[in-house]
């Protein structure tokens, strides 16, 4: 599968996403720093114009093929879904008890990704203004 192109971080970044970028390399499993790096990139070019950002509160679907593209080439979400249809298939349910368990699954998801989003962006600018120069 090829690589894709991964931003490197510019001048122009604020330290702190440098930092974390830097330490995202040292210490989170492999693709992470790379996906990382992709989101800031993408939070540098869309935040001078929107602000803070809930993809999923403001109807910005566009973000959604982004974030589940760097989602798929560095956190291996290809292989989790592959994983996912596999285990469902394999409990022979009907169509009907499957919906139902997706739909299921879904809202877990769901809930748990709007409570991690509002983590990250709570310890995000906590950090922020924690490694603001004076």
């Amino acid at each position: 599968m090829p690589r894709r192109h991964v931003p490197t971080m510019s001048a122009d970044w604020p330290p702190v996403l440098r930092r974390v970028v830097h330490a995202a390399e040292l210490e989170c499993p492999r693709g992470h720093a790379d996906a990382f790096r992709e989101l800031a990139a993408l939070a540098m070019h869309k935040v001078p114009a929107r602000g803070i950002f809930d993809p999923g509160a403001r109807g910005e679907h566009e973000l959604f093929g982004v974030i589940e593209s760097v989602a798929q080439a560095h956190l291996e979400l290809r292989e989790a879904r592959t994983a996912w249809h596999m285990a469902l298939d394999a409990t022979c349910l009907s169509l009907e008890q499957r919906d139902d368990l997706e739909r299921t699954a879904l809202q877990i998801q769901n809930v748990s990704d709007t409570a991690y989003f509002y983590t990250g962006l709570a310890f995000g600018l906590t950090f922020a203004e924690v490694c603001r120069t004076p």
